[in-house]
């Protein structure tokens, strides 16, 4: 990660988080909070448990970018499958997205940076990816950020933030 993208993510962060309790990071450890994530980090199926845009960010509640429940299934041969739901995905849901043909692959730079490319696209898609090393509280969310639960921030192309996915691991590596 870039030593401005590093900077951008701490200070987007530092707006987001607080320390209700003792087992929580307030925004002066965030440094020790978070680590970029590794290949190895990725590898299950997660469910993204809170999504938050930027205050400038239009929100379309119909398209699947937006919807409130989503699943990542990251494979050791690089293949990810991501399903959007407007309801609760259920066991039925989780194993279609399983046995589908996989239209993406992904792979972690050095940077710690989770790079996506679907089928026939030029360019991949590229998410800030961060993996949490302590607990992390958002005064919005009831949920909060636990050590192993993945950051992924996705930016514009100016590079400004405009949406942050926290996802919590489901599954282990066989899926």
């Amino acid at each position: 990660m870039t030593r401005a993208l590093a900077i951008a993510v701490l200070a987007v962060l530092a707006a987001l988080l607080v320390r209700p309790g003792t087992n929580a990071v307030a925004a002066d450890d965030l440094r020790d909070a978070l680590r970029p994530c590794t290949r190895g980090d990725l590898i299950g199926t997660w469910a993204m448990i809170r999504l938050g845009t930027a205050p400038s960010v239009r929100v379309d509640p119909s398209d699947p970018y937006f919807y409130p429940y989503q699943r990542y299934a990251f494979s050791a041969d690089r293949s990810m499958r991501h399903l959007t739901a407007t309801v609760p995905v259920g066991p039925e849901e989780q194993q279609a997205i399983l046995s589908a043909p996989p239209t993406t692959t992904w792979t972690v730079d050095d940077k710690g940076r989770l790079l996506t490319r679907k089928s026939g696209a030029t360019a991949p898609e590229v998410d800030a990816c961060q993996l949490l090393l302590a607990k992390i509280s958002d005064p919005r969310s009831p949920v909060p950020g636990l050590p192993g639960d993945l950051l992924l921030t996705h930016y514009s192309e100016d590079g400004k933030p405009v949406a942050r996915r926290l996802l919590r691991k489901m599954s282990g590596p066989r899926e």
